[in-house]
């Protein structure tokens, strides 16, 4: 069953690639249209769709990129894609056509991802409520699930149903994420600035204009170039590794190293996801109105606290006591992936938000793949005692690798800001 995380890896690694030219041709748009599109502007398509003509000569035949329209259709359509995933978990078809329903879904979840560049970026910084309602389904979900299998429903039943929240999630895509006629007008006109720079004067919104046919350099290569986007990454990796670690193998920890009860054992693990939604909620209403400074030393307090939990559940030996302190390793967990996206999203240069979402995103389904795969290997060798042997080497890790990054925005961040200039997140 490990190798389902390897799909999940495969998944991401394969989006991260392609992520970058899929939202460039579906942000095609004709700079005469009056509304963003729901078809990416694709001269031969259109021609045999009679949606426009297309005159290459004039003005009207100019193909531009609108970073809203770009938002919208991946969010809609890779939000389809990933109920895929239910549909291929429900048949329950064998091993094989699991591993493809995990592929699938990882490959979706690297379009949606760049949701979060576009979420931290507001005002509200809402990436705590986000996350918070992940782990919260994170706490329902296997409940749900098991009350259906003890009424002798099929497992696989479970998944069906979940196609009916998969349909409302992409209805809330839609509803949230189209494309304003504010922001549409200013793609438009920066496109045909870029087009037509003599023709079309600079304005002071032109400021967040996006070079579209000067673009020449790949942002994935940009910012595979950036020693931050690996530091985050390499961050993540291990971050999402400690989690799974910790979700994965506590409740084997506590029924053959403490001789927990089987019957309450598991709810050691819904103490965990329980502890993270009440800190991504409260992250996510404390977060706009702290300091980049502020969020950052939060963040090392919690590694701290985390790190101190761990120690107790290796030396102490009380199942209450190691579930009490896996619930407070939940809480203190809680705010680090969205806070780091966060912090990430401050320090990165905004046109390879997007990008680097996805492949820190792709480091972190790794780090949830190999570490528990690790431990595993470990535990069956060396007995269940040595995840705690793992799990407070991550914690230093995470520490010493938190204490390294900035306290303040570069300098270079805060000169831009200053002389307001900026380009779409969504590039």
């Amino acid at each position: 069953s490990s190798l389902l995380f390897v799909g999940t890896t495969v998944g991401f690694c394969l989006g991260t690639l392609v992520v970058e030219s899929v939202v460039h041709f579906l942000g095609r748009f004709y700079t005469s249209a009056e509304r963003a599109s729901c078809i990416p502007a694709v001269p031969m398509v259109s021609r045999l769709l009679s949606l426009k003509s297309v005159k290459t000569e004039s003005r009207d035949g100019v193909v531009g990129y609108s970073p809203s329209q770009a938002r919208l259709l991946s969010l809609f359509i890779f939000s389809l894609v990933h109920a895929s995933f239910f549909i291929i978990m429900g048949l329950s078809k064998g091993f094989p056509g699991l591993f493809m329903a995990y592929v699938t879904a990882a490959f979706a979840r690297a379009f949606l991802t760049g949701e979060n560049a576009y979420i931290a970026s507001t005002p509200t910084k809402g990436l705590g409520y986000t996350f918070g309602f992940w782990s919260a389904g994170g706490f329902v979900a296997p409940l749900v699930c098991q009350t259906l299998i003890a009424q002798g429903i099929p497992w696989s039943h479970f998944y069906l149903g979940s196609l009916v929240i998969s349909a409302i999630n992409s209805c809330l895509f839609v509803y949230a994420f189209r494309s304003t006629s504010n922001e549409f007008t200013r793609d438009r006109q920066a496109a045909l600035h870029a087009s037509f720079p003599q023709a079309i004067p600079e304005t002071k919104a032109d400021h967040t204009d996006y070079d579209y046919k000067e673009k020449s350099s790949s942002c994935l290569k940009r910012a595979f170039s950036m020693v931050y986007v690996w530091a985050f990454s390499i961050y993540l990796w291990i971050y999402s590794g400690s989690e799974n670690t910790t979700v994965g193998f506590m409740t084997t920890y506590v029924l053959d190293v403490r001789h927990a009860n089987p019957n309450t054992a598991g709810y050691v693990v819904s103490g965990f996801w329980g502890g993270q939604v009440i800190s991504r909620f409260a992250w996510g209403y404390a977060s706009p109105r702290l300091s980049f400074t502020t969020r950052k030393y939060i963040l090392h307090g919690c590694l701290f606290i985390a790190f101190a939990m761990n120690i107790l559940i290796w030396f102490i030996n009380s199942t209450v006591e190691n579930a009490l302190s896996t619930s407070i390793i939940g809480l203190v967990y809680g705010p680090i992936f969205p806070g780091t996206l966060g912090l990430s999203n401050d320090i990165l240069p905004e046109d390879v938000h997007m990008i680097s979402m996805a492949i820190m995103s792709a480091f972190s389904s790794f780090g949830a793949a190999i570490f528990p795969f690790i431990t595993g290997l470990l535990a069956t060798k060396k007995g269940a005692q040595t995840l705690t042997y793992m799990t407070v080497a991550q914690t230093v890790a995470l520490a010493t690798i938190w204490f390294l990054f900035p306290s303040r925005i570069p300098r270079r961040l805060q000169t831009s800001r200053r002389l307001d200039v900026r380009v779409p997140s969504w590039t």
